[in-house]
């Protein structure tokens, strides 16, 4: 991807030197725009030195213009696949929200055609601003992405809204909006499982099993990547992903009920998560103590989230579950398919070395057609982008 990276005047700019850096190393061709202000805080040979490609001032003796300084803003315009603004201060908001072009950034920011993401840093009092918040609706309405700040020591001394959020955070925005979309999935609403569930025998004590709920998270942010908007019930402790909704869970009734609280506005279902299926009758409020003697733990079942999600799906919505198997995969799996009535099923082989907690996994497909070609063994991520191509191709065709 070619990206022109804004750098506007604030103490964050030195952090644009790292996302640069971080960019380049991904394999994007970045090329860097210094307002005045900016100038004054990082240097344009940092940034050349970081990405190997020019570097822009604000006016003419401040950095790289080429042949035909009069229509550089036009030059720079076409050439980006997306324009980043990192960080971004209240003064080029303000400016891009109300199309003035005074600088060489403004008016590549009014040229362009490619899609402007935003990283705001600033005093609190001024992210907290109407007028701020007043420009940063006014650029989301015209289909710019802004990456909220975090919470945090600012360069004024306070503690507050306002600092410029984590690189790898940008980063991830990044390749989100430079992202293709698929016309199967843009724009429709996907709710995923993930993770563990945890059953609490006591406040020390708990059922619960080895998954780390990477693959899903990892499909959370697949499917966002293609344009669906994704809603993730989350179990275990992974950070959340940019760009998707996410409800934090413990238990399977909780997961439950999360879900089915937002169902019935999903597209369809991706249920990732390994759901504990028993729990202890009785939860101690307080640490159980050692006994002499057998001591007996009675359980119970807990909720089955797929069975209860897909048996009250509308005929335009899709399911798909997961069944992690170490043996007879196909047979189990196929069972779940038909008795859960499911759309499909990814077969997650969970012998050494795959499925809970490795880094690489391979998934097989199966549907009422019969097993698809296995996907894998890949890395998490680049699994679930596989996974996501299937399925968008599967419903392109028309689901299965």
């Amino acid at each position: 991807m070619q990206i022109i990276l804004g750098i506007t005047g604030g103490i964050a700019a030195y952090k644009s030197a790292e996302l640069a850096r971080l960019l380049a190393n991904q394999g994007h061709r970045v090329r860097c725009i210094l307002t005045e202000a900016g100038s004054r805080f990082i240097t344009p040979l940092t940034l050349t030195s970081l990405t190997g490609e020019p570097c822009y001032g604000a006016n003419p003796d401040q950095g790289e213009w080429r042949a035909n300084p009069s229509v550089e803003h036009i030059e720079l315009a076409r050439w980006a696949d997306l324009v980043a603004v990192v960080p971004a201060t209240a003064n080029i908001l303000g400016k891009a929200a109300n199309g003035l072009a005074s600088d060489l950034l403004s008016t590549v920011l009014l040229a362009t055609r490619a899609p402007v993401l935003w990283a705001p840093a600033m005093n609190t009092g001024m992210w907290e601003h109407p007028a701020v918040q007043a420009n940063l609706q006014r650029l989301r309405s015209f289909g710019h992405a802004v990456v909220e700040p975090g919470e945090g020591l600012l360069a004024c001394g306070e503690e507050g809204a306002g600092k410029l959020a984590e690189v790898a955070v940008i980063a991830e925005a990044i390749q989100v909006h430079g992202t293709p979309k698929l016309a199967s999935l843009n724009g429709r609403q996907v709710l995923i499982t993930a993770g563990p569930t945890r059953e609490d025998l006591d406040p020390v004590r708990t059922l619960t099993n080895r998954s780390t709920g990477a693959m899903g998270v990892e499909l959370a942010r697949a499917f966002r990547d293609v344009g669906a908007r994704v809603q993730l019930v989350l179990g275990g402790d992974l950070p959340t992903p940019w760009g998707v909704e996410t409800v934090r869970v413990r238990s399977a009734q909780q997961m439950l009920e999360a879900c089915e609280a937002r169902w019935a506005g999903s597209d369809g279902l991706v249920a990732a998560a390994a759901v504990a299926d028993q729990r202890p009758e009785a939860s101690s409020m307080e640490k159980v103590k050692k006994a002499d003697g057998t001591e007996t733990l009675v359980l119970m079942r807990t909720p089955d989230i797929l069975a209860t999600l897909a048996a009250g799906r509308r005929p335009d919505q899709w399911v798909i579950g997961f069944a992690a198997e170490s043996e007879k995969h196909l047979e189990y799996a196929g069972e779940k398919l038909r008795k859960k009535r499911l759309d499909a099923v990814l077969v997650n082989d969970v012998q050494a070395g795959r499925g809970f907690g490795a880094q690489a996994n391979t998934l097989t497909p199966l549907t009422s057609l019969g097993s698809h070609p296995a996907l894998g063994p890949l890395p998490k991520d680049q699994l679930a982008q596989a996974v996501v191509q299937w399925w968008a191709g599967c419903l392109a065709a028309g689901r299965n």
